[in-house]
């Protein structure tokens, strides 16, 4: 069927502006190691409104924290619901760019001027395919400006790397940025981190325990509480009958286990009788509570990149896109593959892994 004719339009109207601006505007960034003396101020440019993307950017934002750990960092995103999840001890600001500005001329002008006011040291494009992200670069005030070396680039950058080749994962390549302070990207942990505190894991541990007693459950027992959740955009969806039959298999293997049906606006009901519920919009919050469960089933969702980020053990399920782009990327994780693959299978491999995991232990925070 291909694009909508609207679409294809829209492509064509955006490839001839990137062209005409790459005409008006030469690059002339380098390939050079920057200079980080005196690199006490950095942006991060991702301007991006899905919760996964989002979590992408925290391997790169955990390495500038190593890199540079004096400095103070603020974060360009593109909605504001998922600024939460970005907190740490050296992010100082995160600012949004809703959809509506670009209809308001007068609010978008005073958006530039806000974004012009602070002079940095440092300018990080993480995404030079986008034209919002370059757009914002080039009007943002910065000492250096890094990005990837994509051609027809018309921002302004100074310095530049090589895009990482092959299959990398979408939360790694930011990291290959790295590059320019003379780092590999590999000399950081290769996964997504919400950096939660230990403040945070035991609020987590009692909001858990407070909403599984409310609905009856006896805190104190062995069980492995197990979280999971249904939803996911488009084709990623996985039917509620595959998670019934799914379900059968996975109580009869692991009967003492506890499961946490994670909803939300679009899945009210829980999967079975047997399962408590929670819900929870408030996302660090949620990370903060599945962080001391023992195990999280999903599929390829935010939540999923979510968990992971909060170190519970995931279990991702991939039905249309690729794990090795998209998959989890905690030691505990795994990204499972449902195509060639019942139900049955699957609760088969996901409990041999969490029996190879440590006992469950209610009271993780960790």
């Amino acid at each position: 069927m291909g694009l909508p004719l609207h679409s294809r339009i829209r492509q064509k109207i955006k490839n001839a502006l990137n062209a005409l601006l790459a005409l008006l505007f030469p690059s002339h960034a380098k390939h050079e190691i920057i200079p980080t003396e005196g690199i006490q101020r950095i942006l991060v440019i991702r301007i991006n409104y899905r919760i996964g993307n989002i979590l992408f950017t925290t391997p790169l934002l955990r390495a500038l924290e190593h890199r540079f750990p004096d400095a103070k960092i603020d974060i360009l995103i593109g909605a504001k619901y998922p600024a939460p999840l970005l907190k740490s001890s050296a992010v100082q600001n995160v600012f949004d760019l809703p959809r509506r500005l670009l209809k308001n001329p007068f609010h978008l002008y005073r958006y530039i001027q806000q974004l012009r006011a602070t002079k940095y040291d440092l300018v990080l494009n993480l995404n030079s395919g986008s034209a919002s992200d370059r757009g914002a670069a080039f009007l943002a005030r910065g000492t250096y400006k890094l990005g990837f070396d994509v051609p027809g680039n018309w921002t302004p950058l100074t310095h530049v790397v090589n895009a990482p080749s092959g299959s990398v994962h979408e939360a790694l390549k930011p990291l290959y940025l790295m590059e320019a302070f003379g780092n590999d990207a590999n000399d950081f942990p290769q996964k997504m981190d919400i950096a939660l505190s230990k403040e945070e894991k035991i609020q987590g541990l009692e909001e858990l325990k407070k909403r599984l007693s409310l609905q009856g459950y006896t805190w104190g027992n062995k069980e492995k509480i197990i979280g999971i959740f249904r939803d996911a955009r488009f084709e990623k969806k996985i039917e509620n009958t595959w998670w019934k039959e799914w379900y059968l298999h996975m109580k009869k293997l692991n009967p003492d286990a506890v499961f946490v049906d994670i909803l939300s606006p679009d899945v009210k009901e829980k999967l079975d009788d047997d399962f408590y519920t929670l819900m929870e919009s408030n996302l660090r919050l949620l990370g903060t509570i599945l962080s001391q469960m023992d195990a999280f089933i999903c599929g390829d969702t935010g939540p999923m990149h979510l968990a992971s980020a909060s170190g519970v053990p995931t279990l991702a399920l991939f039905k249309a896109s690729a794990p090795t782009l998209y998959g989890t990327l905690g030691t505990n994780d795994r990204s499972l593959t449902l195509q060639g693959s019942t139900p049955e299978m699957i609760a088969t491999q996901i409990t041999q892994h969490l029996q190879s995991l440590l006992p469950a232990s209610q009271g993780l925070v960790d």
